[in-house]
């Protein structure tokens, strides 16, 4: 009797031990006061984007137990199997809008293209990373009695997230403001979709969290950047060669006469790439003494970028003189021109071809072994006035064929005459090519690049950018801009 005794000890032992393993000690947060907003307030439109798991390989975040009493380590793999972006979206809207923010969003739309001038109009977005997380969990399916189930079957206990919160100006096309909050709730019931219930709670707080951090606040309500949010890095620039600020003029010959074909091998010397960290992008010379325009998206924020020549002859180095990201366009200039580089330029055409007329792109799409790519087609509308990822713009759009990594590059006329550069496109689901593409008109680009334009007589040119109508934009769904 007495050896049954110590077993049974053993064994209870055991199943207290396990139980209080199974325990896990989840840290809690609580709510933060939020911020007032006066009624008459007028915010700027944002939209959250997307929360994402950025936790190491291996972390465990607690405890995923079955039946509620045996420890199971849970893993990051449990939250990304949790998270429910839909939900999310719904939980930030409600929360933000609760405190006066104004978030674009379809939680109260029904039709398509409510939802897609919803979400254009956007000013700001909002991105999430979950970079810390403890969790108690247990899973209990109840057995069938006689056939009939016993009881709730789910998943319930308690979670706490801390999140980081990105701020993105999709005007200035720049992060402007990073923070953390802290989020907790507890599931006390079984609930079979318990695990996503816990991460929209615990998502609930931390959103409530940002909407009252002061800094946020400002940004969103009375348009103030925050002063150096980011720790940057102790060093010293290398010396550049050029002032950003220095004059920059362009003799403009008479435009060209000759048809686009019988010129390509010269037009096509004007076309470079423009290699910028791990991507790339498209440009073109506008003077002989080497400046080249391109996408400011294409640089982004380096001070100097590589450029190939046609029939990547060359491979220079470029300074980037100055950057206009509202209107995306960005002023080169390479440091040092190889005595054999002969810069060849092309006139420039300010007033917009007109709807119908022959168009020709030139530029890198997709890899750099596509260098000096042609591709045609012709001008489908003037967009005056068009929202496109950013402010609203002038565009002039074409059916011409572009790619990712095209962007930059030269939009010229049946003539050879530069007319334009390329910016971005549409793209129909289910990623296949709309054949709408717009493209920044040439005499806007330089005029925002602080670009005189003369004759050659020396005499200024204006710029001609009111030769079309208003009209309104096209209603064809979230653009989705050609990356470099």
């Amino acid at each position: 009797m007495r050896f049954h005794f110590n077993n049974t000890l053993l064994i209870v032992t055991a199943l207290l031990a396990g139980f209080l393993v199974s325990c896990v000690n989840v840290q809690e947060a609580e709510y933060a006061t939020p911020l007032e907003a006066a009624e008459d307030a007028h915010p700027a439109p944002m939209m959250f984007s997307k929360l994402k798991v950025q936790l190491p390989t291996g972390t465990e975040i607690g405890s995923l137990s079955d039946g509620c009493l045996w420890p199971t380590p849970a893993g990051r793999n449990a939250l990304r199997g949790a998270i429910k972006q839909r939900d999310l979206d719904d939980v930030f809207e409600e929360v933000l809008e609760g405190q006066g923010y104004d978030v674009a969003g379809s939680l109260s739309l029904f039709f398509p293209e409510e939802i897609d001038d919803e979400l254009i109009r956007s000013e700001y977005r909002i991105g999430g990373k979950i970079i810390y997380a403890e969790m108690d969990a247990c899973r209990e399916k109840k057995p069938l009695i006689f056939g009939v189930p016993g009881g709730r079957s789910g998943i319930k206990g308690e979670m706490f997230l801390e999140i980081e919160w990105g701020i993105y100006d999709a005007l200035r096309r720049s992060t402007v403001y990073k923070t953390t909050t802290k989020g907790y709730t507890e599931q006390r019931q079984l609930n079979n979709e318990g695990l996503a219930l816990m991460v929209n709670g615990a998502f609930e707080m931390a959103a409530h969290n940002l909407g009252a951090d002061p800094v946020f606040h400002d940004l969103m309500f009375n348009g103030i950047k925050p002063a150096d949010w980011r720790k940057k890095k102790k060093h010293e620039d290398r010396p550049l060669e050029f002032e950003a600020q220095e004059e920059v003029g362009i003799n403009n010959p008479p435009l060209s006469q000759e048809p686009f074909t019988a010129q390509i091998e010269q037009i096509g010397q004007i076309a470079v790439l423009v290699q910028s960290g791990a991507g790339h992008g498209s440009g073109f010379f506008i003077t002989p003494q080497g400046h080249i325009i391109t996408n400011s998206h294409v640089v982004g924020d380096a001070q100097r970028v590589r450029i190939v020549t046609k029939g990547k002859k060359k491979k220079l180095i470029a300074q980037v003189l100055r950057v206009n990201r509202a209107r995306d366009v960005a002023l080169l200039k390479l440091e040092e021109i190889p005595e054999k580089l002969k810069i060849i330029t092309r006139p420039i055409r300010t007033d917009w071809p007109a709807v119908s007329e022959d168009i020709y792109v030139i530029g890198t799409p997709l890899v750099a072994r596509m260098q000096d790519t042609v591709t045609k087609g012709i001008v489908s509308a003037h967009r005056k006035q068009m929202r496109f990822i950013g402010t609203r713009q002038d565009f002039i759009q074409g059916d011409v064929l572009t790619h990712g990594g095209n962007s930059g590059g030269p939009m010229l006329d049946g003539y050879g005459n530069i007319a334009g550069l390329t910016v971005g496109g549409v793209v129909a689901p289910p990623g296949a090519d709309s054949g709408l593409n717009y493209f920044i008109p040439i005499g806007d680009a330089l005029e925002k690049l602080d670009i005189t334009l003369g004759n050659n007589s020396g005499a200024p040119t204006s710029f001609d950018t009111s030769t079309m109508a208003p009209s309104k934009s096209l209603n064809v769904g979230p653009p989705v801009k050609i990356t470099p």
